[in-house]
């Protein structure tokens, strides 16, 4: 009998599973389409089966699996255990279901007794902070209730904006014109009909363009992406003063917009100088699948 862990990591363009022996050796992987729920939740589950068979293909019934989910939009699955079991039961295993922000955290934490705050900053934004004591989050209650630190959010800014301008001056600065002509629209009621009828990916990528303007010299562009950044940093500051243990911090940046947009990166490091003593910036360019192994050794050490 052998022992095998399958980490996975979901998100809204593909899906990641690896095959770990028990010591975290990787055997095997494969990809497939997306699995966050939130896009389509019969489909986003035909590409997480579509993984899971690939990666089991040659494992034993009588072999110990473990498999940890690390999904976008694990949420929505109403009935957690429920599907938990259902995969389990399919496999032979024992599966558990987490987010991708939890994984993300492991695969940073791994079996360190440190203290990580992981700082995502993409479409959308969540915080999530863990010391020997706690495991909680920040935010990342969706667009209608924050996501402040993000590209939607950004992009949902400007927009603002160019209404708050026209109504206060009745005419469209730079800003506002730059931006009007790139989505090809004309007026503030434009801009209204573009928000109510675009869903949430399409706005955010107009963050793109305001960081474009932004290196390009725009002022407006740049308060504006400064002031995202320093969102993110309050959050941060948050969380850290949660922590019970402040020594050995690491601060993990992950997110195309945290880490790819101008200026954003800069100015949250800048504003965490202030307000946190030692820290350690950690970034990183991988999948977090590892993370789910961590994950799964720690589930296992429980029993």
């Amino acid at each position: 009998m052998s022992k095998y862990i399958i980490g996975i990591d979901g998100g809204g363009t593909k899906t990641l599973g690896v095959l770990y022996d028990i010591k975290g050796n990787e055997l095997k992987r494969s990809t497939s389409g997306f699995t966050n729920f939130n896009i389509d939740l019969n489909k986003a589950k035909e590409n997480m089966l579509d993984v899971l068979d690939k990666l089991t293909i040659e494992i034993k019934p009588s072999d110990e699996l473990f498999i940890q989910m690390g999904i976008s939009g694990y949420s929505k699955i109403k009935d957690k255990i429920a599907y938990e079991d259902e995969i389990g039961n399919r496999y032979h295993a024992t599966a558990s279901l987490e987010s991708d922000v939890l994984i993300a955290l492991y695969d940073v934490k791994k079996d360190q007794e440190v203290n990580v705050i992981m700082v995502i900053g993409g479409t959308g934004s969540v915080l999530m902070y863990s010391d020997q004591y706690r495991l909680e989050q920040v935010g990342g209650f969706g667009h209608l209730l924050g996501d402040e630190g993000s590209a939607y959010h950004l992009s949902i800014s400007a927009l603002k904006m160019i209404i708050s301008t026209y109504e206060d001056t009745n005419t469209y600065d730079e800003f506002s014109t730059k931006i009007l002509n790139h989505l090809n629209i004309h007026d503030q009621f434009d801009v209204r009909d573009y928000v109510y009828n675009n869903d949430k990916t399409t706005i955010a990528n107009l963050a793109k363009f305001i960081s474009q303007i932004a290196i390009d010299g725009n002022e407006k562009a740049k308060d504006l992406i400064n002031d995202e950044a320093k969102h993110l940093a309050r959050q941060t500051i948050k969380a850290y003063l949660k922590l019970q243990e402040k020594d050995k911090v690491i601060i993990a940046l992950r997110g195309g917009f945290l880490t790819n947009a101008p200026f954003v990166k800069q100015t949250l490091i800048k504003e965490l100088e202030m307000s946190i003593k030692d820290f350690e910036i950690n970034e990183g360019t991988d999948s977090p699948v590892k993370g789910a192994y961590y994950l799964s050794l720690l589930k296992l050490s429980k029993g």
